[in-house]
C-alpha cells in the first residue's frame, strides 16, 4: 500500500507532526464519509480507495458532481470553513485511507502556519475545476465517452484492473438511466476496453479508455498536475514501486 500524495508532498518534519493524529482506516462500498447537512467529523485521506461527492434532488435521484482519490482530501468543505455540506460523499471503490478527526485538523492545521494548508488550497482549486468539468462533460459528451472518462478516472486511483461496481451505481454516478449503462458498457465489452459480469468491472484496456474518453479526462489531469507542479500519475508510480 503506498500514501495519499498530499500527505508525501509534505516536509518530513511535518509529516512527523501529524501522524500522530492519522488513523488508517479500511472503507468499504458505499460507506459515507460525509452525510448531507450533517456535522463533518472527520478528514479523510485516501490511498487506494475512490470516493464520489454525490448531489440529491428532490424526487430521491442523485448524480456524481465530484470523484477524488489518492491524490486528495475529503472534507474541504471543512477546511473552507463550513461544518456541514449539502452533498454526500461515499466510498465508490473500497480501499484504503488516512484520517483524522476535524477537530484535530482544525487546530493542528488550519490554525498553524502547516504547509499542508497550501496543499489543500491547490487541490480545492483542482476539485472546483473537475466540478466544473462534469457539468460541462454530462450536458455535452455522449453516455460512451462519459463512461470512458469516469472508468479511466477509477482506475487511475485505485491502480488495480478489478473491482466491484454495479450498474445501478454506475447509472447514479453519470445521471443516467440504466439501459444507457447497459449500452454504453456493451459497446466497451465489444471493443475489449473492458469486460463486466455480475457487478465485477476489469479493465482490459486503460489505454483504450483513455482513447475513447471526451477532452475532460485530459483537462481534469492537467489541473491535479497543477497541485504537485508535476504529473501526478509519476508521484503514485513512485510510491507504488517503494
Amino acid at each position: 500500500m503506498s500514501d495519499n500524495l498530499l500527505l508525501v508532498a509534505l516536509p518530513g518534519e511535518e509529516r512527523a507532526r501529524l501522524e500522530r493524529y492519522l488513523e488508517p482506516v479500511s472503507l468499504d462500498l458505499e460507506d459515507v464519509l460525509i452525510e448531507a447537512n450533517e456535522p463533518i467529523t472527520h478528514m479523510y485521506f485516501p490511498i487506494d480507495c475512490v470516493t464520489s461527492t454525490l448531489q440529491e434532488m428532490s424526487d430521491g435521484s442523485t448524480i456524481e458532481v465530484g470523484l477524488m482519490g489518492v491524490e486528495g482530501l475529503v472534507g474541504i468543505q471543512f477546511w473552507l470553513s463550513m461544518p456541514t455540506t449539502p452533498t454526500r460523499t461515499i466510498i465508490q471503490v473500497a480501499g484504503h485511507a488516512q484520517r483524522m478527526r476535524s477537530d484535530d485538523f482544525e487546530r493542528e492545521v488550519m490554525q498553524t502556519a502547516s504547509p499542508l494548508n497550501g496543499l489543500v488550497a491547490r487541490y480545492t482549486h483542482s476539485f472546483l475545476a473537475m466540478t466544473s468539468q462534469v457539468a460541462a462533460c454530462n450536458r455535452l459528451h455522449t453516455v460512451d465517452e462519459r463512461l470512458c472518462r469516469w472508468l479511466k478516472m477509477c482506475h487511475d486511483r485505485v491502480r488495480r484492473n478489478e473491482f466491484p461496481m454495479r450498474q445501478e451505481f454506475l447509472a447514479q454516478m453519470l445521471g443516467v438511466h440504466r439501459p444507457s449503462v447497459s449500452v454504453a458498457a456493451g459497446m466497451l465489452q465489444k471493443a475489449g476496453l473492458i469486460s463486466y459480469h455480475r457487478g465485477q468491472m476489469e479493465i482490459l484496456d486503460p489505454e483504450g479508455l483513455r482513447e475513447g474518453a471526451c477532452e475532460c479526462y485530459e483537462l481534469i489531469q492537467m489541473q491535479i498536475d497543477r497541485i504537485f507542479d508535476r504529473p501526478w500519475q509519476d508521484l503514485v508510480q513512485e510510491q507504488d514501486q517503494q
